[in-house]
């Protein structure tokens, strides 16, 4: 579960090094064509899924514009005279061209940092899936939900569920000695079962439970695999679970 965490926590980094890194050579790039430097930062940072990166492009680096040395006032770059002065732009364009290609370089690492992101989702999901293959196997409707997953925690809130949701823990070292279970279930059922190793140990019910209710684990042998399981049957409510590490 650590090293899931861990692998989850370096996409993440590895995805706001990607969006400081276009910030910082979009607000370059704009700056040397003259262009609201702020403005498509902000864009190219703050729209979702590289949309605005995509504006920047398609829009954005059309409008070139520098200042005139003359007159101060923006120009076009294409043109090789000031449109408000008539004076010359042939130096201007050179030493813009000259920066152009120092520029660079936050792109080319926000662009390795994506790629690098996506290798360390995939990996994220894999290695889920391969420590926790009940979550992927399962079968449920479920609407509403919001659910919290965390080493020690298992929270659930549904207006809607459906089937079944599962969570793997292991036994070590004779922790966790015990499993906290507390519901409110509105309307439907809900049930709690417990398998070890592969053999349904027991299952509970969760409509009834007026107060935590402790599950001993101590009993369970060392290196045991504990499957935990809510079966639900049209459900409304809530369930938190934590055992003790």
């Amino acid at each position: 579960m650590w090293i899931i965490i861990g692998l989850a926590g370096t996409a993440l980094l590895l995805f706001l090094i990607t969006l400081i890194c276009l910030g910082i050579w979009t607000y370059r790039d704009a700056k040397l064509r003259g262009l609201e430097a702020g403005m498509w930062t902000a864009i190219v940072v703050l729209v979702p899924n590289f949309i605005g990166l995509l504006l920047y492009f398609l829009i954005g680096r059309k409008q070139q514009q520098t200042l005139c040395p003359s007159c101060g006032r923006k120009t076009e770059q294409s043109k090789p005279y000031c449109s408000n002065c008539g004076a010359s732009m042939a130096q201007v364009v050179q030493s813009l061209v000259a920066s152009k290609n120092n520029s660079k370089k936050p792109l080319i690492i926000s662009l390795i940092c994506v790629v690098m992101t996506f290798i360390f989702m995939f990996v994220a999901f894999f290695a889920s899936m391969y420590a926790q293959p009940e979550m992927f196997s399962s079968k449920s409707i479920t609407i509403g939900q919001i659910q919290t997953m965390k080493p020690g925690v298992w929270k659930m809130s549904f207006w809607y569920f459906d089937g079944e949701k599962s969570r793997a823990i292991e036994i070590r070292d004779g922790n966790p000695s015990a499993l906290n279970v507390s519901a409110e279930i509105e309307k439907g059922k809900v049930e709690l079962g417990l398998a070890v190793d592969g053999k349904e140990e027991k299952r509970i019910s969760l409509n009834n439970i007026d107060s935590t209710y402790v599950w001993d684990l101590s009993g369970y042998p060392e290196n045991s695999r504990v499957v935990l399981r809510l079966y639900g049957d049209a459900a409304k409510g809530k369930v938190n679970m934590n055992w003790k590490d």
